[in-house]
């Protein structure tokens, strides 16, 4: 064993280097490691290849092989070695600018002592043997990387386990014996030092980054030990791939969720009773309920689809849990009173297509009905109960398909989610499309028709085909409005495919084409009445279109008034969606956006805003808006979801010049929205939005903001008009004066007659009260109508309606200031033809017959 400063550290006594230069440019060291270690390692007949890897990466220094044998070099290390840089030696005597050769002989160069940060790459020939390991074979390559073992230890590197089928003179790197180390210039930190491999094994390049410090001291031979050696071909480690059912923090977030359940709970408890604070506990529930789980959908830290889906179920499911706790007990909603009596019919005839009095129309689409009384039949529940299951069931099926069809068209889950989420604001979500409605009972179909449809088209089989015809009938026999929406959405989505898809496939038309057979088979067929049933909200609206443009107006056209507050709700709320409208289709344009999908949300999007100003058309203009957005709600959940989670560019970035350049930001649609401050801002501004979507759904939505609690009676307020005292006259209408009768009232008493109490409403009676005194006009329009009986409740003289006006088609809806008077109410009493059959105290019941 040699001490590095003797001369013979080099085969006869020669430098490794010509001329005594470093092995790496600027006599820096290339080894990575502690300077205190020593690495011992036999290089016998060696040939030093050296290349500099700053000035020419390509060049080859090549020395003849000395005649000594066997000598051994002892090299240190330097700590941190030092950074490749150039060197101000002389360079060297002979270059061939190739490594795919053996180097030519070159003159022998003067005998130098080498400096401790130089590095020496020497290739030993075959048939040598290395003293350190002595199963290595010949014609291999060394390439040592020590690691960083304490101060004054030698270290000794053992040669690596033999590569299969290695070539002959291959390459050693060692680093250079530590003899007089000349002072350098400190390096920096980022220099790298490329060795590249001989020509008679496969083209390698090895990158070691070479980080400066000082030379230490060298390490004592009896204290070497092994170093790593990591392969630099090996693939990184892949990423943790999460299962396919993680739920993240879904069930944190739900119980979280669940706690706004139970408050709304107290606040309608609060409510029943005339507690002050209960409104305020129900809006803190509402935005307890409901925000957090938008909070975390629009996180981008979601565990994947698993979680996206169990928190827009969780949420669906408390959402209904809502509504029905407003009445547990009993139906209070005209419309579930409605399809109570037809569900109760089939069960007591066990027939289908029987009359209903209280709803006409519903005879000929009795999907929910079957569904209702199935359950009840099977399972002996009341009608009431097994409503409330077929509606909940229904809910959590709509958004499920919902889910589903956004996940197959975005390929995103939070994009997904976060339609679900928005759509949850639309005005009806919340109890009247969660209500046992033949609407709630079609939703579904709808949907499921559509992702059906998708997945046959995007190359399912027929199976596909068979679930979307099969989807087609339930919905048209369900639900008549349903049936028209899902004609015009299969439409819609085929003209988009076929305008932007080239070669057209003309396949698309199938399922539209089928759905237009399938509807209008039943309503020519079977739903003969469903036209005339529809035609008289349309009249009304178009009437009103009418006297604006005409410049007059009518009472029955009047608007119902709503209050300020509301209107800045739903303002900032639409112009919200609005603005991510807008952004998400200015960035299709720029990119020339070629899916028919999004472009089928863009134009269905343009009708939910179309749709908005029916509101403001007559008395039935807000019902109409709420009952469209129902369907064009759809579209704009997901337009704003792909804008909000996909980080679509709202206001263009300022350029160097200050100026705003209206194009769209990188590829939107696929982009992954930013990290760190700029993340958490859009979602604190996307979850604030929504949330005011919410309560402006809410405030604005079904029931109305006067009746959003349950209570004590009110006046024309729906829900809160149900109480024991219209329920017990209804009651003693079945039982006294059996069914069919032809029965007058208010709204609330006309519902209750013709649900409970088995008649046949008579609704446009409003001018027979507001009468001061009888007189023939009013006598011909009871002949007229057939009236046999009218109901007066005599609390519509002591209480304003919550809705503005007491009875259907009221004459004087929208401007009533004061309610009836006593005289309006009490005339019945004086007329001689007229007696009163029935008094509970405050529901009265009089015959009319004898006019």
């Amino acid at each position: 064993m040699l001490n590095s400063s003797d001369p013979s550290a080099t085969p006869g006594g020669q430098s490794a280097t010509p001329g005594g230069q470093s092995a790496t440019p600027g006599g820096r060291s290339a080894t990575p490691d502690d300077p205190e270690k020593t690495a011992v390692i036999p290089a016998p007949d060696a040939t030093a290849v050296l290349r500099p890897a700053v000035e020419d990466p390509d060049k080859t220094v090549a020395l003849p092989e000395p005649a000594a044998a066997e000598p051994t070099t002892v090299a240190a290390a330097a700590k941190p070695p030092a950074a490749v840089g150039p060197t101000a030696a002389k360079p060297p005597a002979a270059v061939k600018p190739t490594a795919a050769e053996p180097p030519a002989a070159t003159a022998k160069p003067a005998a130098a002592e080498p400096t401790a940060e130089e590095t020496q790459v020497i290739r030993l020939p075959t048939g040598t043997t290395s003293r350190m390991d002595t199963s290595t074979k010949a014609d291999e390559t060394q390439v040592i990387r020590p690691s960083v073992p304490a101060a004054d230890e030698t270290q000794i590197i053992p040669a690596p386990k033999p590569k299969p089928q290695p070539a002959a003179d291959e390459t050693q790197v060692l680093p250079a014996p530590a003899a007089k180390p000349k002072p350098k210039p400190k390096p920096s930190a980022d220099e790298t030092q490329i060795i590249t491999a001989p020509a008679t094994s496969p083209a390698v390049t090895a990158i070691i980054p070479v980080v400066p410090g000082a030379q230490e001291p060298t390490a004592t031979p009896a204290e070497t030990t092994p170093a790593p050696v990591k392969d630099p071909a090996r693939p990184p480690r892949p990423a943790r791939r999460r299962p396919p059912l993680e739920f993240g923090h879904a069930p944190v977030v739900l119980v979280m969720s669940a706690l706004g359940v139970l408050m709304v709970a107290l606040a309608y408890a609060g409510g029943r009773i005339g507690t002050g604070n209960a409104t305020i506990a129900y809006w803190i529930g509402q935005v307890v309920v409901f925000t957090p789980v938008v909070v975390r959908l629009l996180s981008r830290r979601m565990a994947g689809a698993a979680e996206s889906f169990l928190l827009v179920m969780g949420l669906g499911l408390n959402q209904y849990l809502l509504k029905w706790f407003y009445s547990p007990e009993q139906f209070r909603f005209p419309d579930e009173l409605q399809h109570w009596l037809g569900t109760t019919i089939i069960l007591e005839s066990g027939k289908l297509f029987q009359p209903n009095p209280a709803l006409p129309p519903a005879v000929h689409f009795p999907g929910l009905a079957e569904m209702g009384a199935a359950v009840a039949a099977l399972t002996g529940l009341p009608v009431e109960a097994a409503g409330i299951v077929v509606a909940g069931v229904a809910r959590l099926v709509f958004v499920a398909t919902l889910f589903a069809v956004v996940l197959r068209a975005s390929r995103s889950p939070a994009v997904a989610g976060v339609c679900c989420a928005i759509y949850a604001t639309a005005l009806h979500y919340l109890f009247f499309n969660s209500s046992y409605l033949y609407q709630t009972a079609a939703l579904p179909f709808l949907i499921l028709t559509v992702w059906s449809t998708r997945r046959w088209r995007s190359g399912g089989g027929p199976q596909f085909l068979a679930v979307a015809v099969a989807s087609i009938m339930v919905t048209t026999v369900s639900h008549h409005v349903t049936a028209f929406a899902l004609v015009l959405t299969l439409f819609l989505l085929a003209a988009v495919e076929l305008f932007l898809q080239k070669p057209r496939r003309w396949s698309a038309l199938v399922v539209p084409g089928i759905a237009v057979a399938v509807v209008a088979l039943w309503i020519g067929t079977v739903a003969t009445d469903v036209v005339s049933y529809l035609e008289a909200p349309i009249d009304q609206v178009a009437e009103t279109v009418r006297n604006l443009v005409a410049g007059t107006s009518e009472a029955s056209s009047t608007t119902a008034s709503v209050s300020i507050g509301q209107l800045a709700l739903q303002g900032i709320g639409l112009i919200g969606l609005f603005v991510l409208y807008l952004a998400l289709l200015r960035d299709m344009l720029q990119r020339s956006d070629r899916d028919p999908w999004r472009w089928a949300a863009i134009a269905g999007g343009a009708l939910f805003f179309a749709g908005n100003g029916v509101r403001f058309l007559g008395q039935n203009g807000p019902e109409i808006a709420g009952r469209l957005s129902t369907f064009t709600y759809v579209p704009i959940s997901i337009v704003a979801a792909i804008a909000l989670v996909r980080g679509v560019q709202l206001i263009p970035a300022r350029d160097a010049d200050g100026k705003r350049h209206w194009r769209a930001a990188a590829p939107a649609i696929d982009y992954v929205a930013p990290g760190n401050w700029n993340l958490y801002s859009r979602v604190a501004a996307g979850s604030l939005m929504i949330t005011i979507l919410m309560i402006g759904a809410r405030a604005g939505g079904w029931p109305p903001i006067g009746s959003i609690l349950p209570g004590p009676y009110l006046a024309g307020a729906f829900e809160r008009s149900v109480d024991v005292y219209g329920v017990s006259a209804a009651y003693w209408e079945r039982d006294t004066l059996g069914h069919g009768n032809r029965v007058g009232g208010d709204i609330t008493s006309v519902s209750l007659a013709s649900t409970y109490g088995r008649q046949d409403p008579v609704r446009e009676v409003g001018t027979l009260y507001y009468a001061t005194t009888w007189s023939l006009e009013d006598e011909q329009l009871v002949s007229d109508l057939q009236i046999q009986y009218l109901v007066v409740d005599k609390r519509l003289g002591e209480l304003l309606p919550q809705d503005e006006a007491y009875f259907e088609n009221d004459p004087h809806a929208g401007s009533i200031t004061s309610p009836l008077t006593s005289t309006q109410l009490g005339k019945f009493d004086t007329l001689p033809e007229v007696d009163r059959l029935y008094d509970n105290g405050t529901v009265r019941v009089y015959r009319m017959g004898n006019l």
